[in-house]
């Protein structure tokens, strides 16, 4: 009798792509198609899409950036992640060692997406390998990719979920940098009073003095048409970014903000105004939905109005906490950092860490020094995190 011919299995392979390929999973708001087509191109160096790929599924599949430019920005530059002092962040801690020179840090491969997280997405299928053995089976490939192309070392920024982190914290090769955290406020189900009910006694006191000095100078937050986003949205947004040290252009903005209205629908932008008596537009926050989440994406400010000092928390907290409790939103991301304000307003701070691996075999006495003399800033332990991921 003739036995049936069984297919053979291939091996899972890396595919590399320089720009976004037609097949990626649309899994996680910051690893989604969209946002990595709207914004793929912020991070520093140059970009590449990771894909472990086999019989034409995707089993894992993240996002890098060869960086060379040893004077990038503080967020993205590994030297100063690993050993700037002060910190970067002010939740890091510093390491009490010797630096290695600047330049033996470069060029490195960091594994990250635009908007300061690191996630592994897959296809959204049943398949014989766990979780952590495809994650596990992308990070070698994309290391080993990372030693051919002349990386000195790899560093995840900013590792999200439950499965990477401890993926990376199973492997002694892996080095964990306390990094930072994401404000996420964990929206309470019922009425705005909900909401409120679950402050402290101080912070409950401030959203009242706060709605009470907007009633007085007659300042209303209320919901906008996300497809009539244009003109007044710059302005205000490049106040803000001039206050913060000028990193864009009124053409920059104007530029991403139609990449933003040709990417996202209408219903998926959730736009706010905070105005005067006469209409006039102080305030502004946008946010963009994925699924039960929403994301800030954008805020500005008229402070050439004394007024606008009233707007910032009802339009970045109050009246978008109204509008997503009316929809059913689970979650607000308010993006990296996790400033007193934010938890004053009923924030959780999400840990952020980052995890280096010497690819060189120059890196690893500087990062066993700081293993030795940082506890807890860099340590092979396992990492925690409390967020949902493949």
């Amino acid at each position: 009798m003739t036995r049936p011919a069984t297919a053979a299995i291939s091996a899972p392979t890396l595919v590399v792509d320089e720009s976004l390929p037609a097949k990626w999973p649309d899994q996680t708001f910051l690893a989604s198609p969209a946002w990595l087509e709207m914004m793929g191109d912020r991070p520093p160096g140059r970009g590449y899409y990771f894909r472990l790929v086999q019989d034409g599924i995707t089993l894992a599949a993240t996002t890098g950036y060869l960086i060379d430019d040893q004077e990038c920005y503080e967020s993205f530059n590994i030297h100063d992640l690993m050993w700037r002092d002060p910190p970067v962040f002010p939740d890091q801690r510093r390491t009490y060692v010797r630096p290695p020179e600047r330049d033996a840090s470069f060029p490195f491969l960091a594994i990250v997406q635009p908007g300061y997280d690191a996630d592994v997405v897959a296809d959204a299928v049943h398949h014989r390998l766990t979780a952590e053995e495809r994650v596990h089976g992308l990070l070698t490939a994309v290391t080993e990719w990372a030693r051919r192309a002349g990386a000195v070392c790899a560093a995840v920024l900013y590792a999200s979920g439950p499965v990477l982190p401890a993926v990376l914290g199973a492997d002694p090769s892996w080095y964990r940098v306390r990094g930072t955290v994401r404000s996420v406020l964990d929206v309470p189900a019922g009425d705005f009073d909900d909401y409120v009910a679950g402050l402290t006694k101080t912070s409950r006191q401030k959203v009242r003095w706060d709605l009470r000095d907007l009633s007085v100078a007659g300042v209303r937050t209320t919901r906008a048409d996300g497809a009539r986003l244009g003109s007044a949205e710059v302005r205000l947004r490049m106040n803000l970014i001039e206050k913060y040290g000028g990193y864009s252009t009124r053409d920059i903005e104007r530029s991403r903000l139609e990449r933003l209205r040709s990417l996202f629908p209408p219903e998926r932008l959730h736009l706010f105004h905070s105005s005067t008596r006469d209409d006039e537009i102080l305030a502004f926050s946008l946010f963009i939905s994925h699924g039960d989440q929403w994301h800030v994406f954008w805020c500005g400010f008229d402070y050439e109005n004394p007024a606008s000092r009233r707007t910032y928390f009802d339009v970045m907290f109050y009246s978008p906490v109204r509008a997503a409790q009316a929809e059913g939103i689970r979650t607000i991301d308010y993006g990296l950092g996790y400033e007193q304000s934010k938890k004053w307003r009923g924030c959780r701070g999400a840990q952020r860490d980052i995890w280096v691996t010497d690819l060189s075999g120059n890196l690893t006495p500087s990062f066993e020094a700081a293993l030795r003399h940082g506890e807890p800033e860099l340590t092979p332990a396992d990492a925690r995190d409390t967020d949902a991921g493949t």
